[in-house]
């Protein structure tokens, strides 16, 4: 049976699947350098490290699920380790992005800290009727939380080493069986780029589910409900 392996957002930690119902079975919440219980790496990562630094953590077959930046790595994990990857949901992200906006977004945490990019961090990830609740919404203060108490190197690092994330021209490489998944409120994940993903794979399919693109912290039961059809789809 293959390892379950959770791949999270930028800047997140294992509490990013705190609300999230799992399956039974040998689950691992992996965490990237700098973020979380991680040091942060001596330079910037590549999509490629992080990739290698997955593979390396865990042993045998794996099933992935990987959100936002979870699931860039999530992708470029098939295409250096395709023995390894077993299945994959990809969540909330695309199989490129724009290399100029993610090293403007590294620029501004750099230039500004944490505290001069979390307002505008947090309103791409969530709905505004999440951000307005009162009292805060517990993914919100989540998210808020981890991302105060990270080192804002280690975030522009993040934003640095998705820069590099193409892997269009080499979609037709991946032989796992790969859900796709869009939230139906995603103002970054969009249909567009979820449905381009999932259309370029040998074996891709497209889910929509309803929330913003951080499902696990505003509509955990939608990503619990679709990591179980998931794993029914490919017979985890």
């Amino acid at each position: 049976m293959a390892n379950l392996v959770l791949l999270p957002a930028i800047g997140l930690d294992a509490g990013f699947w705190e609300w999230v119902e799992l399956p039974d079975a040998e689950v691992h919440k992996h965490e990237f350098p700098g973020f979380g219980r991680r040091p942060r790496a001596a330079r910037p990562p590549t999509m490629d490290d992080l990739a290698d630094d997955v593979a390396g953590a865990y042993a045998g077959p794996l099933d992935v699920v990987g959100v936002s930046m979870g699931g860039m790595v999530a992708q470029h994990l098939a295409l250096r380790h395709p023995e390894r990857v077993h299945s994959m949901l990809i969540a909330c992200t695309g199989a490129a992005v724009d290399p100029a906006v993610m090293l403007e977004r590294a620029r501004a945490a750099d230039a500004g800290g944490i505290e001069g990019v979390l307002e505008s961090t947090l309103e791409r990830w969530f709905t505004r009727s999440a951000l307005e609740e009162e009292p805060e919404h517990r993914g919100v203060a989540y998210a808020r939380r981890t991302l105060l108490a990270l080192d804002p190197g280690s975030f522009a690092d993040g934003w640095r080493t998705m820069a590099g994330h193409d892997v269009r021209d080499r979609l037709g490489e991946i032989t796992a069986r790969a859900t796709c998944l869009c939230g139906t409120d995603d103002v970054v994940g969009t249909p567009e780029r979820v449905g381009e993903l999932a259309g370029g794979l040998q074996n891709g399919r497209f889910v929509m589910r309803e929330g913003p693109h951080m499902l696990p912290l505003e509509q955990p039961d939608e990503l619990s409900e679709a990591i179980r059809d998931h794993l029914d789809w490919v017979g985890a």
